[in-house]
């Protein structure tokens, strides 16, 4: 009797067809940016939110620029560590460890009764962010290696599209049921996560066999060894490093300066947490647009040309938001992100090219330390137009930074083609 065989024998052909497509790396990069999104939309949540906060607290306007930068802090220049960390130590655990911590911690803000307690749950909250993001991107890169920046723009994609729905979901929710109905993002945002990272370690692992067995090119293993004269020389690479925190720094200005900057002027004229979270969402979506045209249009022989040409078309248009209201507003924010959010996949790849020997390092560079550093500029800077009464004469100080990055960006050395 051999009725039990043609099933058995389908069975086995239809999990080889299952495992076949799992270990595909497509579907490990679209786990990842699935994961990237949730990791962002939480992360998100805060942007409208900090004069509210601020009421909450019942503090003086910009009474929270202080914790703003301790978060800032956290979710940047920790990335330098983990980076560190991550490249010397197998740490992948990190991608869903840090996100798990941090939605424990940010959705339970509106729980907080004081500055330094709410202080306390962003730098955690942050941490967790931060941990995600070195491993995370240093992971997609080498998926495609030889399309890296095609694999970091859609990386880098659904992360601003989850910046791009957080405050969106965070102003109505706190419209509707107040701070506190942040925890909400409990009840979504854990089961989520635990979905993602089953079917991340799934399809790693089985990427992993996939390649032992075959030897393909799909996750190539970083070179061992420097030769003398390259662009990871020590000298070298100290110039390429302080060069990508000064363009990532000025670049970051306006990307993070501008929803932040919006929060305190709408306030200013008594808009709600929706419309505030809509502004911002605008400029969000825009630069995940920015990022999409970037993985359908630019290619590798541009990139350069990409990363110094788009700030200096950008920089009129943000001096201009000063003047916008309404849905001009959102129109002129829109444009300004997409502009400026097609440098942003190009500009994470050029680091890990100029460093491929560190790629970890590299990314938390180009997505950490130098957000921490824009972020603590910004924050300064608006406190200051706070206190001179000049909020919106901010727009034209991002402005300013996007010149100097996109001149700074011509100098910038061209990467070795074969990493």
């Amino acid at each position: 009797m051999n009725t039990g065989q043609p099933a058995t024998a389908d069975h086995r052909a239809a999990r080889t067809l299952v495992q076949a497509v799992l270990a595909g790396p497509l579907v490990a990069l679209a786990l990842l940016a699935a994961t990237h999104f949730l990791v962002d939309i939480v992360a998100a949540t805060t942007n409208p939110l900090w004069p509210t906060l601020e009421e909450h607290l019942r503090l003086p306007t910009g009474g929270l620029l202080w914790v703003y930068v301790a978060w800032s802090i956290a979710t940047s220049f920790s990335q330098l560590l983990f980076g560190f960390w991550a490249d010397r130590i197998h740490s992948r655990w990190l991608i869903w460890a840090g996100p798990c911590l941090a939605i424990l911690s940010i959705c339970c803000v509106g729980l907080v009764t004081s500055p330094w307690a709410l202080a306390v749950l962003l730098v955690v909250g942050g941490l967790g962010i931060a941990s995600f993001h070195p491993e995370a991107a240093a992971t997609a890169g080498s998926l495609l290696p030889q399309h890296r920046s095609r694999a970091m723009a859609i990386f880098a994609l659904c992360g601003y599209l989850g910046q791009a729905a957080g405050p969106i979901y965070s102003g109505l929710v706190t419209d509707h049921w107040g701070v506190r109905g942040l925890q909400l993002g409990l009840l979504w945002g854990l089961p989520s996560l635990l979905v993602l990272a089953l079917g991340l370690t799934v399809a790693l692992r089985l990427l992993s066999d996939s390649s032992a067995r075959s030897q393909p090119a799909a996750v190539p293993v970083e070179p061992a060894s420097v030769e003398p004269g390259s662009p990871a020389d020590s000298g070298s690479k100290l110039a390429i490093i302080l060069l990508l925190l000064a363009v990532g720094a000025l670049r970051i200005l306006p990307a993070l300066g501008v929803p932040l900057s919006l929060a305190y002027v709408l306030k200013s004229t008594d808009a709600s947490n929706q419309a505030i979270g809509a502004a911002q969402s605008a400029f969000m979506a825009g630069i995940g647009l920015g990022a999409m045209a970037c993985a359908a249009f630019v290619r590798r022989r541009s990139e350069r040309t990409v990363l110094w040409l788009m700030p200096l078309i950008a920089a009129p248009l943000l001096a201009a938001l000063a003047y916008l209201t309404g849905w001009t507003l959102v129109v002129g924010v829109g444009t300004c992100g997409s502009l400026l959010g097609v440098t942003m996949p190009v500009y994470i790849s050029y680091g890990q090219q100029l460093l491929p020997h560190g790629q970890r390092v590299a990314s938390a560079i180009t997505m950490g330390v130098s957000w921490g550093i824009g972020g603590g500029i910004v924050a300064g800077v608006l406190w200051l137009c706070m206190r001179w009464d000049t909020l919106s004469s901010i727009f034209g100080f991002f402005a300013v930074a996007a010149v100097v990055s996109g001149v700074l960006c011509y100098f910038l050395p061209a990467p070795d083609p074969a990493t």
